[in-house]
């Protein structure tokens, strides 16, 4: 695909009676001001549009929260980060000793890109550089963000702790602290509304700092959290808010999107995808697709043949929502 490394696995299995086209399907989101928010939205307006499913958004303080829901099957779907999917289905880190197993991968969608931001005037110009500054910390309700950020700092050989903490609860607070210069630099995930509002708020703006994106960090990285890796982007005049140094190297991990199934573990194929295979007819589990490099819209599995009519359907359309509209950079 043009501008998307694209992998696209169909997977119809027919099992048992399940949800039926006449209900409306939760998609739960990171909260209001937030790039998954928006993308939820986005998914929601298109397969409302397209479909004549009923979908709505429902913004929690983060996906350690709502991705539990979605196991239980008390929550149709849900947008987060790849490596918290990971995380979550591996019983690993944030969800140490508490598997969902039962979560699986719909789509993986378009690059989401982050780092650390300061004010553009400010002296910092390397994580390094920011070394004993204040910067958010703890994410209490969206934790998956004190990985990404780890995993930046990790680059640098530095953790939290070679920081002055200010405990926030999610990412959108850390930013707020940084509009209101109680710390002195936040993670902001590149063109998101919250990212937007601090641009504006912020006297002279705010621009991302670099860090080591060398093929010698990226082990680093993605052992703070799996399927991450840096990417060097150059200063553009549309979607790239906050990218002023040439090249400026930002963190990159692919949203995804879940949903429960039923499936027995014992019948989903554990054959892992190539990001270069252009059809298929496998089911992953979250952390089979996590241990690839596949990006792009996936159908990972369904509880029946409407509601894989569905995913599929669901799959096609982000697939060329994305693709072909702004949210491709």
């Amino acid at each position: 695909m043009k501008k998307l490394s694209v992998l696209l696995i169909l997977a119809v299995v027919f099992t048992f009676a399940g949800m039926s086209y006449a209900e409306t399907y939760s998609i739960g989101t990171n909260p209001q001001g937030s790039l998954m928010y928006s993308s939820g939205m986005a998914i929601s307006k298109v397969m409302v549009q397209k479909t004549g499913t009923q979908y709505r958004v429902a913004p929690y303080g983060g996906s350690s929260t709502y991705i539990p829901l979605i196991n239980k099957g008390e929550l149709a779907f849900g947008c987060a980060n790849g490596g918290e999917t990971a995380f979550a289905y591996n019983g690993t880190e944030i969800y140490a000793g508490k598997a969902n197993k039962n979560v699986r991968l719909i789509a993986a969608y378009y690059k989401n890109y982050g780092g650390f931001a300061v004010k553009t005037d400010s002296e910092y110009k390397t994580i390094l550089d920011l070394k004993g500054k204040r910067i958010p910390s703890d994410y209490t309700s969206g934790r998956i963000f004190h990985y990404l950020t780890e995993a930046i700092l990790a680059t640098a050989g530095l953790t939290h702790e070679n920081f002055k903490q200010v405990p926030v609860p999610n990412f959108v607070a850390g930013i707020n602290a940084f509009i209101q210069g109680r710390v002195d630099a936040a993670y902001i995930p590149m063109n998101s509304g919250i990212g937007k509002k601090a641009m504006a708020s912020i006297k002279g703006g705010w621009r991302f700092v670099n860090f080591d994106g060398s093929a010698a960090a990226q082990p680093k990285v993605a052992a703070v959290l799996p399927s991450s890796r840096t990417e060097d982007l150059s200063p553009a005049k549309k979607r790239r808010e906050g990218v002023v140094a040439n090249p400026t190297t930002m963190l990159v991990n692919p949203p995804t999107i879940q949903r429960k199934t039923l499936i027995p573990e014992s019948g989903i194929p554990q054959k892992s995808p190539s990001s270069r295979m252009k059809g298929g007819e496998h089911a992953y589990s979250a952390g089979t697709l996590m241990r690839s490099k596949a990006q792009g819209p996936i159908i990972a599995n369904n509880s029946n043949s409407s509601m894989a009519a569905l995913q599929i359907r669901l799959c096609l359309l982000i697939q060329d929502m994305f693709s072909t509209h702004q949210m491709i950079y």
